[in-house]
């Protein structure tokens, strides 16, 4: 979908910063991983990946299907002096860039709304995850209260604008996680937004 990558940048390192250190630790918290290899899908500048990053020892993939959002990642991975931790891809998360096995933490936010086809993609993601890994992708904004911040904020900018999750129903993330044929999947809604997660066994048996 083409957005408009500067405009897009701007809300997100202003209106949205401090949502992405607030989800990255609820996420690394959640899944118990902090090390190894993490993959931030649909991560447009890589807010949501550099956080991740700064909170753990994860090495970070940010990929996003926009040259220019890689463009704009890369200025931010050097601005933060992530370079060498942090690489920035530009790619289709429905065809994900990286090998069997290989990523030991998936996340993402907002971008699920987006994806053409979410069980195709749930299937890429269960492909390079490693044995113990885990997932959690969806979207929110990490509480309540910063919810309600942020969209009122964005309500001065546009006053019609709403969370892209709106209408998106619970029975959309079912039915791909059932068509993927992952098992063990959950989804959790709670004041941190809605959010898929699944782990592959430490074995490597299923998923």
């Amino acid at each position: 979908m083409p957005i408009d990558a500067h405009k897009f940048d701007v809300i997100a390192r202003t209106v949205f910063a401090p949502v992405y250190p607030l989800l990255a630790s609820q996420m690394l918290a959640r899944s118990g991983i902090d090390r190894g290899v993490c993959l931030d899908l649909g991560s447009g500048g890589g807010y949501l990946g550099l956080a991740v990053a700064r909170l753990s020892t994860l090495s970070v993939y940010l990929l996003d299907e926009s040259p220019e959002m890689r463009t704009i990642a890369e200025r931010n991975i050097a601005e933060q002096g992530a370079t060498g931790r942090v690489t920035a891809l530009c790619g289709d998360v429905h065809a994900i860039p990286l090998p069997d096995g290989s990523v030991d933490l998936v996340v993402s936010r907002g971008s699920v709304y987006f994806w053409h086809d979410l069980a195709r993609v749930l299937g890429e993601v269960r492909r390079v995850l490693a044995p113990g890994g885990a997932v959690c992708i969806g979207g929110g904004f990490g509480s309540w209260e910063q919810r309600e911040a942020i969209i009122g904020r964005m309500r001065e900018k546009e006053p019609d604008w709403q969370p892209k999750c709106r209408g998106f129903a619970d029975a959309v993330f079912l039915q791909a996680v059932d068509r993927a044929g992952i098992t063990g999947a959950t989804l959790v809604k709670d004041e941190s937004g809605t959010w898929l997660t699944f782990r592959r066994a430490a074995s490597g048996e299923g998923v």
